[in-house]
């Protein structure tokens, strides 16, 4: 089996990986999970007003439910990606054609009956991308890779979290938990190896790899009104990706890419002192910079490229839910989130449009009983647009715009 130099790989993750994928999320992670959580803007650290959110970025908080409780939850994403070019004599641009992407959420969370002792379980995807840009061959870019082919990339990570919640005071939990991840990625034309003489070759994941790592918190009851918490992700280590394709010579060939998740510490406080209002802000940062596959230098090498040159980024989600009674929740959130990829290296991200900065959500529960709770959200995140001047005169452009829609139950008991 043959694998490729560091730098090679990484020339594969930016310009393979990195043509028009779809993933919309704070980097690769996405920001928020599940139809309350994501109506909140994902805001949750300090404010468990659902299992999903809760396990989602802070497992102490599950101890702050009142009941137990199972929940499901469905995104269904549609996002458009541009990549253009202009130039004197010169003005292209291609649009993909990602369609609609399903995003399933799953958790679980059980009261014991050790009073201090809340158990839980989160199955989610939380990380990913979509690409499909199409046969254009007036944009010199795109035609670049592949002349008489489009151009797909694809790749999912999944998180299975157990969790263990332990209320030390009434107002004091610490939670904790191993995270199990596994993804898949798929890269046509492979740009991870060198090409054919007629151009590169297909590249496919020959299975999904799996890794891991911890998370933990903290949730903390300060008084009638307020909490606060904490939590912290660790860097999901996840096994070198194996991908078959060909040599020069057309002959088989096995390649491996290096592709973690970053690690995350997030802090969170909410409000309860209006009647029937709930506010709450989290304060998030994403280790990009020390990820391997992401943050080294995009410095160009007889190899390839030498990174993606990341940046590590600080996101900020607000959220407010009004309650009407029992049976009636209105939501509306807001999440900033700094673009982990500068206009500098736009280029190199050709394939990476994970850049959002702005996303708007809303959202409503209906509670027709104790047991019961039907739940809906909507998110939009606005365009943005990278741009650098990839020669004089000429200007390179990559703008993505998404949005979600994102339904589900919770079953309590």
């Amino acid at each position: 089996m043959a694998k490729i130099h560091n730098s090679t790989k990484l020339f594969a993750l930016a310009l393979g990986l990195g043509i028009g994928p779809s993933a919309m999320a704070q980097g690769l992670y996405l920001s928020a999970a599940g139809p309350i959580n994501r109506s909140m803007g994902g805001a949750s650290v300090a404010a468990p007003i659902d299992s999903i959110g809760a396990i989602y970025w802070n497992p102490a908080s599950i101890s702050g439910m009142e009941r137990s409780e199972m929940a499901f939850g469905l995104d269904v994403l549609w996002s458009q990606q541009t990549v253009g070019v202009s130039a004197p004599g010169l003005d292209v641009e291609t649009l993909s054609t990602t369609g609609t992407v399903p995003i399933p959420n799953i958790s679980w969370v059980y009261k014991t009956g050790i009073p201090e002792v809340t158990l839980g379980l989160g199955v989610n995807a939380v990380a990913g991308f979509k690409t499909s840009l199409p046969i254009d061959p007036n944009n010199p870019v795109t035609s670049s890779f592949s002349p008489n082919a489009p151009i797909f990339a694809q790749a999912q990570f999944f998180q299975i979290a157990p969790v263990l919640s332990y209320a030390v005071t009434d107002k004091l939990s610490i939670g904790a938990g191993p995270t199990i991840v596994t993804g898949t990625v798929q890269v046509d034309p492979f740009v991870l190896a060198a090409p054919n003489p007629t151009g590169f070759a297909q590249g496919y994941a020959t299975e999904y790899e799996w890794g891991g790592g911890v998370q933990c918190g903290v949730y903390y009851i300060v008084n009638d009104d307020w909490r606060v918490g904490s939590s912290f992700k660790s860097t999901q280590w996840i096994s070198d990706f194996e991908f078959n394709t060909s040599d020069g010579n057309g002959a088989p060939r096995v390649v491996s890419a290096d592709i973690d998740l970053p690690m995350i510490v997030s802090v969170g406080t909410s409000y309860a002192g209006i009647e029937n209002w709930l506010f709450a802000m989290d304060v998030r940062y994403f280790d990009y910079e020390n990820t391997a596959g992401l943050g080294d230098r995009a410095v160009l090498t007889p190899d390839g490229l030498g990174g993606l040159d990341w940046s590590s980024v600080v996101a900020v989600s607000l959220g407010a839910q009004r309650s009407f009674g029992d049976m009636f929740a209105l939501r509306g959130g807001y999440t900033y989130n700094q673009s982990p990829i500068k206009d500098s290296e736009a280029v190199v991200n050709i394939a990476t449009p994970l850049f959002y900065e702005h996303m708007l959500s809303t959202g409503f529960s209906i509670t027709p009983n104790r047991s019961l709770a039907f739940n809906a959200a909507y998110s939009h995140m606005f365009n943005n647009t990278l741009t650098t001047e990839v020669f004089p005169g000429a200007e390179f452009s990559n703008s993505m715009y998404a949005n979600f829609l994102t339904a589900g139950i919770s079953v309590f008991y």
